[in-house]
This record gives structure tokens, sequence and C-alpha cells, in this order.
């Protein structure tokens, strides 16, 4: 009996920590449903969210937070998001294997964002900034700055953005001890001038976003992995293989802490999301925090434009 109650008391941490959350789907309506759109990233301006697509044309989108709050809240059915003008003057032409803008972030009036590109067997990630009056962002195209990827992966850049008191911070996605070494990330000044590089943690699989940095210097990023990317990524499974179909999706969210010229993982477990019933894999390509109730989530793509609330695992 003693020996039972023993063992219990060592698995009960590894039950929690594998306890998963489901993620709550939010009914969207309008242009944004269209998988098309390929949302790429979240960020708040004051308190509207802020979808991005991956190519915008002459819009992006925003949704009040009441109207979230309200979603989640009450019987409110579905959202239609409201457009943002949207002007880049052209910086797709002048950016060889431009594909597409990856994440966004807002400091007062100015908006920052990272831009993937890729020639033959080079891709690079590029930092650009803006402004937004009124309701259009228009895209300041002479502060542009272009940034090394540390090795060469098929579409695999900078999807991760962050604003701190020093700089503006952009993280690498791909950080597996396989395929970087050295992972890294680049902190530049808020003119897009001078950067400094510092260490990152070897984490498997993909980071394709994180929320803002809170008043701890701690954030949260979106962990993500495509069992398709197996050959591609070489993560650390942790469990055996004998063919593809064994190979199992990764949907989960790490905390980090950043210190002064580091990042670390915190000892927070992972935030697993229950996986889809179909088996698919769901790309999750932004997030933001929801007040203290847990996070904003989206998806491009794959399955579709999927806006989801995810509870923080009490």
């Amino acid at each position: 009996m003693k020996y039972s109650a023993y063992i219990l008391l060592i698995l009960i941490p590894l039950f929690i920590c594998a306890q998963s959350v489901e993620p709550v789907y939010i009914t969207l309506n309008g242009a944004i449903t269209d998988p098309d759109q390929e949302v790429s990233g979240l960020a708040w301006y004051n308190d509207n969210l802020i979808l991005l697509p991956q190519y915008p044309a002459d819009a992006i989108y925003s949704i009040p937070k009441i109207e979230l709050l309200e979603f989640l809240d009450s019987d409110r059915q579905s959202i239609t998001p409201s457009t943002v003008d949207w002007s880049a003057n052209g910086l797709e032409k002048k950016i060889r294997g431009f594909e597409g803008f990856e994440s966004i972030a807002f400091s007062d009036d100015q908006v920052y964002l990272t831009i993937e590109a890729e020639i033959r067997n080079s891709n690079y990630g590029y930092l650009v900034k803006g402004s937004l009056e009124g309701n259009t962002i228009e895209i300041n195209t002479n502060k542009l700055t272009k940034i090394k990827t540390p090795v060469h992966l098929r579409n695999m850049t900078y999807e991760t953005i962050l604003l701190t008191d020093e700089g503006i911070i952009v993280i690498y996605e791909v950080n597996s001890k396989e395929v970087n070494p050295n992972p890294s990330y680049y902190r530049f000044d808020y003119q897009l001038n001078n950067f400094v590089v510092n260490k990152f943690p070897h984490i498997d699989y993909r980071l394709t976003d994180a929320t803002e940095v809170d008043h701890n210097n701690t954030f949260w990023a979106i962990n993500y992995f495509w069992p398709g990317d197996y050959k591609l990524l070489k993560p650390a499974l942790g469990y055996p293989i004998t063919n593809a179909k064994d190979i199992r999706p990764v949907e989960r969210l790490l905390e980090f802490e950043l210190l002064s010229n580091t990042i670390v993982r915190t000892e927070t477990p992972p935030l697993n999301l229950k996986l889809a019933e179909s088996g698919d894999s769901r790309n999750w390509e932004g997030i933001v925090r929801l007040d203290d109730r847990g996070f904003l989530i989206v998806t491009d793509k794959f399955p579709g434009t999927v806006l989801a609330f995810v509870p923080f695992n009490d």
C-alpha cells in the first residue's frame, strides 16, 4: 500500500504536466474566414486585436476586445472583424523572394513587423516599421533591415517579435540541437539600426509567435510541430517511430523569461493544447494574452482561419 502511494505521488505531477487544454473556437464571419488570408500574427493595439494576413492587399483586420469577451461570456454567436487600411508602398516588389509578413507588434502608433524572403538556397528575415494614423497603417520602406538566418531551412525565418525597453527582439523559429547548434536572437534599437546577438535556448519544433513581455519579464510562445517537417527539423521526439504515421503533431505554449543578455525557459510546465479529433495539425501562427484569463491564438490556412481562446491551466 505504501509503495502504491509512493508511485502515485511520483506520477501525479506527470499527469498534471501531461494534461491538455481544449481551445475554445471563436466563430468569425467575413473575408477573414478565407483560408487564403493566411493569418500570420496577432497583436494588441489599445483594446483592439489586430490580425495580420501574410499577404495583405489593402487591409488587415481588427476586433474590439469587448466583442471577444462578449463571445466568451455571453450568448454572442459570432464576430465580424473590421478592416484597417494598409499601405506597404510596394514593399513586396522591393524585396527579392518576398514570402510575406510573419509577425506584428505595436508601440503607441508605431508598428513593427517581420518579413520572410527566400532566394534559391538562401533565406532571410527583414524587420520593418510603419505608423498607424487614423485607420491606416503605412509602412516606411526606407527603414528596412535585413536579418541573416543562422541556417538555411525552407520557409523558416523570424516569426516572433518582442518589444522591450532595450529594443526590438526577433527570434528565429527553429532552435533544435540537430539543425541549429547555436541558437540566438537579435535585439535591434527602435530605429532598426544597431543590434546585438544573444543566446537562446535549444527548443525542439518551431516557435511561431509570442505574447508581449509582461512586468515579470516573461512571455509565452507557440511551440508547434507538423509531422511532415520531421526530416527538416530533426526534433527529439522522445518516443520510438517505425514509420511516418507514428509521428504525432505538437501544439503547445511555452513560457520564457527575458534576462539582461539571454532568454531562458521558465520552470512553468508547457501548456499542451488538446489536438483536433481528426488528428490533423492546426498551424497556430499568432498569440496574445487575454488579460489574466489565458490566450488568444490563430491559425493560418491549415486547416483554415481558426481563432481560439486558451484558458490558463490552473
